[in-house]
């Protein structure tokens, strides 16, 4: 099996592991927990932070595909909310009680994907070492040499033992995806644009011709404003990656060849790593991955 092939099938897995499991979990602590809206914001910066000041922009360097003056004003309300301190300089911190409130979701996830049982424990540990040679290898790859999510997740599951979950799969398969993430974005924001207007891109290439109104509210789960849409748009159109002038927005051909070369770099840094397993042991994590989909489809 190609890796890009192997890896739709660990993807799968990872997806209905959290879909089904973690993340229900995790919204429901929330809710016992009271926590107003958009709380995932600042519960993410202390995943990633933890007790350690940050900055608007360093949050960003992790998540560049929102607003700054949204992720600011949902930092802001969580100060109000005593969830974080700022500082005259800008900085953010977790408090007591915005930490706790933060493990806690990971902890209701990690609880309910720890009972599950989908295959057998050798069977598991296998696939969960075999996804750490890989893991380790990207984490120390040189290309691209930002580690910005890898790093940081690693960094997380080791304050919070969540490599001994699932014999290690949920980890390093979590790893590999914050590996991709970096791939992916240190391979758009080499054209220069904002994260919010890539989003864009990438969205209209999935899409017929879309009404400004249409596009906005589909990409506007970040904060991102009207305003900040139609500059990215306008920014599109100047550069020719789209074309709005009929008063619907669809990509051009220009644009597709971008996305379409950032698809094929990013694809090459993130499975440049895999070499790190021969033939075989890739047949045999395919093998194995296959096995786990196939139960946590049951």
């Amino acid at each position: 099996m190609q890796p890009a092939s192997l890896w739709s099938v660990l993807e799968e897995c990872s997806e209905i592991l959290f879909g089904n499991y973690a993340y229900p979990a995790a919204d429901k602590a929330a809710d016992e927990l009271a926590l107003p809206p958009n709380f995932y914001t600042w519960v993410m910066a202390i995943w990633l932070f933890d007790v350690k000041p940050f900055t608007i922009a360093q949050f960003m360097q992790y998540f560049p595909y929102g607003l700054a003056q949204a992720n600011k004003d949902r930092m802001d309300s969580a100060v109000q909310q005593g969830f974080l301190t700022s500082d005259s300089q800008g900085a953010y911190r977790a408090t007591e009680s915005g930490r706790t409130a933060a493990l806690r979701l990971i902890e209701a996830g990690n609880e309910v994907m720890a009972a599950l049982t989908p295959m057998p424990k050798e069977s598991l540990r296998r696939l969960g070492d075999l996804l750490a040679r890989i893991s380790d290898a990207a984490l120390h790859f040189p290309e691209p040499p930002a580690h910005v999510l890898i790093t940081a997740k690693h960094d997380l599951y080791q304050r919070i033992n969540v490599f001994s979950l699932l014999e290690g799969f949920v980890a390093h398969c979590a790893l590999l995806e914050g590996r991709r993430d970096d791939c992916y974005a240190a391979t758009w924001s080499a054209h220069g644009v904002h994260g919010h207007a890539w989003e864009v891109l990438d969205y209209l290439s999935h899409n017929d011709a879309l009404t400004f109104d249409d596009l906005h509210e589909k990409l506007s789960r970040r904060g991102v404003t009207r305003e900040a849409h139609a500059e990215d748009v306008g920014e599109l159109a100047r550069r020719g990656w789209a074309d709005d002038d009929s008063g619907r927005i669809q990509i051009t051909s220009a644009g597709k060849q971008v996305r379409a070369e950032v698809e094929a770099e990013t694809e090459r840094l993130f499975f440049a790593p895999w070499s790190s397993l021969n033939e075989s042991e890739l047949e045999e994590l395919s093998r194995l991955a296959g096995q786990l989909r196939d139960a946590l489809k049951k």
